[in-house]
């Protein structure tokens, strides 16, 4: 009876060990995943299969930041550093390594495009599946209308970023329609845009009015929100 009451403990805490180890990975894999996604979009759908990180677990929330040279297909490494620390400079002491599969939804050519080109929705479709390369968002439906073709390309073939010049969502000197949100309070107008910018991106917008500047994140085609400090 006192063999199998061992037996049963020992089976017990090798079955425990993983799970409890997966937790305290947990912060440093949410800071991997939502890097990744900073880079590739929200709707990047993002895999881990093998995660290497420092003996000593992350407590709290943690930040992560990929190698200039990171790539999809091949093992990445992360730098890492915890919200928690303070003062100026705050240092990325520790590193991770990860195995990633990222799915993006994309644009394929659906017929033979020449270079040059510019794509419509006759030309493309919308697919998704593993990409490869560099950590960088892939032209999707946005890109329809606003994109020139930079090579001869035949049917179904996988437009990468470096197939196409994409023009931006928002251009320098442009005018655009600008959102406000104070509580429940939401105000609109048109400002003028100082930089150049796509989804997600922070630029400078400035009032024709007041020549006031103020910061924005592009939100779409010639619309930005502006972000109070």
């Amino acid at each position: 009876m006192m063999r199998a009451l061992l037996c049963s403990l020992i089976v017990g805490s090798a079955g425990a060990a993983p799970s409890a180890q997966a937790d305290a990975d947990a912060p440093v894999r949410d800071a991997i995943l939502a890097a990744v996604r900073a880079r590739m979009g929200a709707d990047a759908d993002v895999a881990i299969d093998h995660l290497r990180v420092p003996a000593a677990s992350a407590q709290g929330p943690v930040q992560a930041r990929p190698d200039p040279g990171a790539r999809l297909g091949r093992p990445m490494r992360f730098a890492l550093r915890t919200a928690t620390t303070v003062g100026p400079a705050v240092a990325w002491t520790a590193t991770a390594e990860a195995d990633l599969r990222v799915r993006v939804p994309h644009l394929h050519t659906r017929r033979v495009v020449s270079r040059g080109d510019t794509l419509d929705e006759a030309d493309v479709a919308i697919v998704s599946h593993e990409v490869e390369g560099p950590l960088r968002a892939w032209p999707a439906a946005e890109a329809i209308g606003r994109s020139r073709v930079l090579r001869d390309l035949g049917p179904d073939a996988c437009l990468a970023p470096a197939s196409l010049a994409v023009l931006p969502l928002v251009s320098a000197g442009e005018e655009v329609r600008a959102t406000a949100r104070v509580g429940e309070v939401v105000a609109e107008g048109r400002l003028l845009a100082a930089d150049r910018g796509d989804r997600g991106a922070v630029i400078r917008v400035v009032n024709p009015r007041s020549r006031r500047t103020m910061k924005a994140r592009v939100v779409g085609a010639g619309t930005v929100e502006v972000i109070h400090d």
